[in-house]
Formats: structure tokens, C-alpha cells, sequence
């Protein structure tokens, strides 16, 4: 959902962007969960819990981005990252303030899964539990959508970018036939 989220802020905004920007922006909800890789250092190893997925940086950006335009649409970026991921199982918002997570329609997992060395097996886990939900399959498709309508109406010879959200599509669907096989 992140990749065409970028895609629908960025066409939205490409009349102020350089084709730089533009790219930047449209990765920009997807680099947000690069965090991951700081897991370590959250609670239950729950990148979630992190000041990157607290909304407090990216009003942070708002607020600096009223003299920096970039900036100010990156804001709007990690917000709209933030308030989506709120949606699925929450996120800590006010962290540093508050770390627990807010937010959720999603099953938090079970003890075992939390605690699995195996991070293929969790990582299937999350990705069955994420795609069997109805709302949050009917919103990554509502957004795809939304993604290539806008480069059509506002702008065709940006098709080119759907390639990213075309690809995070593919690793996805890849990622669900190989949890398939370990039975997830």
C-alpha cells in the first residue's frame, strides 16, 4: 500500500517536483519501514514502536516543509505511512511519549510467533494474517487503482513508475506461494 500511496501524493504534487523528487517521494512510504532493520532495539523487537513510526517526525516535516516544499510533501507522506498503519496492528504514534501501539484491526501475534527464530515463519504469518482481511485487501487494491488512474489523468509518461509498485506486487505475491509451501 505504501508504494502507491507515494505514487498518489507524488502526482498530486508533480507540478512542484523534479523528476528526483518525484522518485524520492514516491519511495519515501516505502523507505519508512526500512526501520525494521533498527528492530533490535524495539520492545518485542516491534519496529512499530520506534520514534519512525510515531507520527511525531513527519508533523516535525510539516512544520519545517512550510519553507521547503519537499519536505512539507514528505510530511504528508510519512503521516499518510503512520495513519495506514494504524489501520492493520497499530503503531506506537506518540512515541518517544507514549510507545504502545494504537490503533489495530488485526489479531496481534501469538506469543510463539513473537518469538520464532525463524523469520521466514513470522514473516508469513504477518503476510497471511495482513491479506486475509477483507478492508485492508479492498484499500491495497483501492489504492493501486487510484496510483495508475491519477499518472493517466495527470500525467501518462509516468506509467513508467508503477514498475516499483508493480514489483513490490510480485515480491508480494511470491512471498504468499512460498508461505504457502510452509504450510502458513
Amino acid at each position: 500500500m505504501h508504494i502507491s500511496q507515494g505514487i498518489i501524493i507524488a502526482m498530486l504534487f508533480l507540478s512542484s517536483l523534479t523528476i528526483l523528487e518525484y522518485i524520492i517521494v514516491v519511495l519515501f512510504p516505502f523507505i519508512i519501514d526500512l526501520d525494521f532493520l533498527l528492530s533490535k532495539f524495539a520492545k518485542n523487537h516491534n519496529h512499530r514502536r520506534l520514534i519512525t513510526h510515531s507520527i511525531i517526525p513527519y508533523l516535525c516535516l510539516l512544520i519545517i516543509g512550510i519553507f521547503f516544499p519537499l519536505i512539507l510533501i514528505l510530511g504528508i507522506c510519512g503521516v499518510v505511512h503512520i495513519l495506514s498503519d494504524a489501520l492493520d496492528w497499530g503503531t506506537a504514534l506518540f512515541s518517544p511519549f507514549y510507545k504502545e501501539p494504537l490503533g489495530g484491526i488485526l489479531p496481534h501475534p501469538p506469543k510463539e510467533i513473537v518469538e520464532i527464530t525463524n523469520y521466514r515463519k513470522r514473516q508469513c504469518w504477518f503476510a497471511t494474517t495482513y491479506y486475509k482481511s477483507k478492508v485492508l485487501l479492498f484499500l491495497e487494491i483501492i489504492f493501486g487503482i487510484l496510483a495508475i488512474l491519477l499518472i493517466v489523468i495527470i500525467d501518462s509518461s509516468y506509467l513508467w513508475i508503477t514498475l516499483f509498485y508493480f514489483l513490490f506486487v510480485a515480491f508480494q505475491v511470491h512471498l504468499n506461494i512460498q508461505c504457502r509451501k510452509l504450510n502458513f
